[in-house]
């Protein structure tokens, strides 16, 4: 008889009817602005639930939304310091294949989405040292946040940003990080327009900023930038923190051994090679599996192994071949695999 009472799911869609945000465990936010830069970059202004528990800046978080019929998540970066009024803003630039990205461009004020909690260690560390920033298109998103933050609470920090765009299509940000220049003497900002001087290289980094060794730097952008970054910071990358559009996974040998998968209930099959990641052989098969950061952070894409054996591609540590949780876009096949897509398991 007190099944319906002690329904906690029950009581939470129904509350949800009133005020789609409400949950009793779970962020979700309501869309309360809209700001397009871009022709493919926009804003969301969001005012989550009292579920989320803050953030530094220089953090992500994953975003949830329903793309016909099925919760999809990204991760993406906080582009705003935090606020007194506790809105979060995402700057998202829509991505030629990206579901999520297109379905975040669609979202109009009213609506609502799910969030985590703010993830990752990308942030200015404590400190007097002078900091360089580098980023490049949509990378600048949580060096606008982080600067926002230095400013309040470290405006004699010295800080140089060079911020990469093409100005044939549109440098992302550009006028408020124009904006930020003006408002702070503090801060030595460096556009670097491709269109005009070519992509950037490690040469161009040391001629802008001379003192760069002595500076704790900070790079965020697409795998080819992120590899030049290294390039200049080559035998010093302790001194460079590094955020990346997604995990770099190195080549698959093409003669390696492939591994049938069975996914899901109902089941789907596909095949995985050796040091191919399951998440990037599981959508080259046509699969669509929940997935966020790419890179092992979030654990959107964390899944139940119920037998077999795979290799973590960050560690390279080697699973048992029985039960346990593994993430898809870090785990790699050493046999034949069977995954439960939903973490907690299902019966079958």
């Amino acid at each position: 008889m007190l099944a319906p009472l002690n329904d906690g799911a029950a009581w939470e869609r129904a509350a949800q009817l009133l005020r789609a945000d409400f949950s009793l465990t779970e962020v979700r936010a309501t869309v309360v602005g809209v700001e397009q830069h871009l022709p493919d970059l926009t804003s969301l202004w969001l005012r989550p639930n009292r579920r989320f528990r803050g953030f530094l800046p220089g953090q992500h978080l994953a975003l949830t939304l329903n793309v016909d019929g099925a919760r999809q998540s990204r991760c993406f970066s906080l582009s705003q310091a935090p606020r007194a009024d506790g809105l979060l803003r995402l700057t998202i630039k829509r991505q030629p294949q990206g579901v999520v990205s297109a379905a975040a461009h669609a979202l109009k004020v009213g609506q609502t989405v799910g969030l985590s909690q703010a993830q990752g260690r990308f942030a200015a560390r404590p400190g007097d040292q002078p900091l360089l920033l580098i980023s490049a298109g949509s990378g600048v998103t949580p060096m606008i946040a982080i600067v926002q933050g230095l400013v309040v609470k470290q405006p004699q920090r010295s800080l140089t940003l060079i911020h990469c765009g093409n100005s044939s299509s549109g440098i992302a940000c550009a006028d408020e990080l124009n904006d930020l220049a003006r408002q702070w003497p503090g801060l030595e900002l460096i556009l670097h327009d491709s269109a005009c001087s070519g992509r950037l290289n490690p040469a161009q980094i040391a001629a802008y900023v001379p003192d760069w060794q002595q500076r704790e730097a900070l790079a965020c952008g697409p795998s080819a930038f992120m590899a030049m970054v290294e390039q200049r910071y080559a035998g010093r990358l302790a001194q460079l923190q590094q955020e990346r559009f997604g995990f770099v996974a190195a080549p698959v040998d093409p003669d390696a051994p492939q591994h049938k998968v069975r996914f899901g209930d109902p089941e789907q099959v596909f095949t995985a090679a050796a040091g191919q990641s399951l998440l990037n052989a599981a959508i080259a098969a046509g699969l669509q599996p929940r997935h966020g950061c790419g890179k092992g952070i979030c654990r959107s894409c964390q899944c139940r192994k119920r037998s077999g054996s795979v290799r973590n591609l960050l560690t390279n540590a080697i699973s048992g071949n029985g039960e346990e949780l593994i993430q898809l876009c870090i785990s790699t096949p050493l046999s034949a695999l069977d995954l439960d897509p939903q973490p907690q398991g299902t019966n079958r």
